[in-house]
C-alpha cells in the first residue's frame, strides 16, 4: 500500500473515531482511609500507534517510514501516597511512582522499569516542603502543556524506544527526575515562590572520567509563579532559573549550567494560549542539562549558548479540545578546550486532539511537522488511547 493511501487510511480511523464516541467526566483516583491514615493510588497507561515517515534516514539517503507502538512523553505509571493524620498542624505523605515504557522493534520483553518519584511531603500553614527524588523546577510550569505533555511530541526515529521527548528541544528544557529538597511558599496574592537544592548533573559520555568531573555543590533551581483570576477567565505568569557548576580537573577549566525563563498562560472557559521562552547556558538545542543525544559528549556543550520557546492554543469544544503549537530549540557553535558544538536548530509544529471516551479513557491524535540540523526531518500522524484512574 502507498504511505499516502496508509495515511488517509489513518485519517479516516481517527475522524471515525472522534465522531462516534461521546463525552464523559474527569477520572477520579482510588483512595482508602483507616484510622486517619489514607492511601491513594492513581496511575495512567497511554499508548500511541505512531506512523512516521523519516527523510534520508536509510542506506541511499532514500526515506524510511515506519508505524511503530509506543509510549508516549510520559510513560505507563503508578504512583502511591500514604498520608498520616495531621498533627501539630503538619501533615505528612509519602509519595513513590513505578515506571513502565513500551519498547523498540529491537528489544521485545525488556520493558524499562523505573521509579520517578521516591519523596516526602511535608505540607502545614509555612508551606510544602519535598525531601527525595521528584520533578524539577526549572522550565517545569512550561512543560504542562496539551499537546506534547499528555501525547508524544518529538520522537528519536523510526525505532524510538522508551518514553519519547515532548518538546524537549523544540520549546523547553527538561526538568528531570532528579534527588532534591524544595521548599515552596504558602499563595500570597496569587504569588507563590519554589526553590530548592537539586543534585548535579555531570556530563555524560563513555569518554568522561567521574573522577575527572567535580560537581562539589547543588544545583539551584527557582520559580516564582503569579496567578490572578478575571472576569473572563484566569492569567498566569512565572519566572523561573537555575545555576551549577562544574570543574574539569584535568583541564583546569570550570564553567556552568545556568538559565532563566519567562511563561504565562491565558485560561477562559473555552479557549487556552501558553508560551514559554528561555534561555540556557551550557544546555544546548536538544534542552538536557548535561548531555547531547545529538552526538558527542555533555562536555562538547560547555559554554553553548541556547534558547528555547514555543506557543499553544487550544479551543474546547466540550466533547473534544482542539489545539496547535509551534516551538524551537537553537545553539550557537562554540569551542572550548574540553569540546566543541556545532549550531542546531530544532523545529516542531503540531496540531492534536484530546476527547474523553468513558470517565477513564481518553482518544487521542497529532499530526507533526519535524525538522533539526541534528536529527533526521520527520512527518508523523499519531493515534493514541490512555486509561487513567
Amino acid at each position: 500500500m502507498e504511505k499516502s493511501a496508509i495515511h488517509a487510511l489513518t485519517i479516516a480511523i481517527l475522524l471515525l473515531i472522534i465522531t462516534i464516541f461521546p463525552s464523559q467526566s474527569a477520572a477520579q483516583d482510588v483512595s482508602f482511609n483507616n484510622s486517619g491514615w489514607e492511601t491513594q493510588l492513581t496511575g495512567a497507561f497511554p499508548v500511541f500507534m505512531v506512523g512516521s515517515n523519516h527523510q534520508d534516514y536509510s542506506t541511499g539517503n532514500s526515506d524510511q517510514f515506519s508505524t511503530r507502538i509506543m509510549s508516549g512523553f510520559n510513560p505507563a505509571n503508578l504512583t502511591f501516597t500514604v498520608t498520616a493524620p495531621t498533627q501539630k498542624g503538619i501533615t505528612v505523605s509519602g509519595i513513590v511512582q513505578i515506571n513502565t515504557h513500551l519498547q523498540g522493534p529491537g528489544i521485545q520483553n525488556d520493558g524499562l522499569f523505573e521509579s520517578r518519584i521516591a519523596q516526602i511531603k511535608i505540607a502545614g500553614d509555612f508551606g510544602t516542603i519535598h525531601a527525595g527524588k521528584g520533578f524539577g523546577i526549572f522550565n517545569s510550569t512550561s512543560i504542562g502543556d496539551n499537546g506534547s505533555g499528555l501525547g508524544v511530541g518529538r520522537f528519536g526515529g523510526p525505532d524510538a524506544a522508551d518514553a519519547t521527548l515532548g518538546r524537549i528541544g523544540t520549546g523547553y528544557t527538561y526538568a528531570n527526575f532528579n534527588p532534591r529538597v524544595t521548599y515552596t511558599t504558602p499563595e500570597i496574592n496569587g504569588f507563590t515562590i519554589k526553590a530548592g537544592f537539586i543534585n548535579p548533573e555531570k556530563p555524560n559520555g563513555s569518554g568522561n572520567r567521574s573522577a575527572d568531573l567535580e560537581t562539589s555543590t547543588p544545583r539551584i533551581e527557582a520559580q516564582i509563579h503569579y496567578n490572578r483570576a478575571f472576569d473572563f477567565g484566569d492569567m498566569q505568569f512565572w519566572s523561573s532559573g537555575l545555576y551549577q557548576n562544574v570543574d574539569v580537573v584535568g583541564q583546569d577549566f570550570s564553567y556552568a549550567f545556568s538559565g532563566w525563563e519567562l511563561g504565562s498562560k491565558l485560561q477562559t472557559d473555552a479557549l487556552t494560549l501558553l508560551g514559554s521562552y528561555s534561555r540556557t547556558n551550557s544546555i544546548g538545542a536538544d534542552g538536557l542539562i548535561g548531555l547531547n543525544i545529538s552526538g558527542g559528549t555533555g562536555l562538547d556543550q560547555a559554554d553553548v549558548a541556547a534558547s528555547q520557546w514555543y506557543l499553544e492554543a487550544t479551543y474546547d469544544l466540550e466533547n473534544i479540545l482542539i489545539g496547535g503549537s509551534y516551538g524551537e530549540g537553537h545553539q550557537d557553535s562554540e569551542t572550548t578546550p574540553v569540546g566543541s558544538s556545532p549550531a542546531i536548530k530544532n523545529q516542531l509544529a503540531m496540531i492534536f486532539a484530546r476527547m474523553p471516551v468513558t470517565d477513564n479513557l481518553m482518544v487521542m491524535m497529532e499530526l507533526q511537522d519535524f525538522s533539526s540540523d541534528a536529527q533526521a526531518d520527520y512527518q508523523a500522524i499519531i493515534l493514541g488511547t490512555q486509561f487513567s484512574f
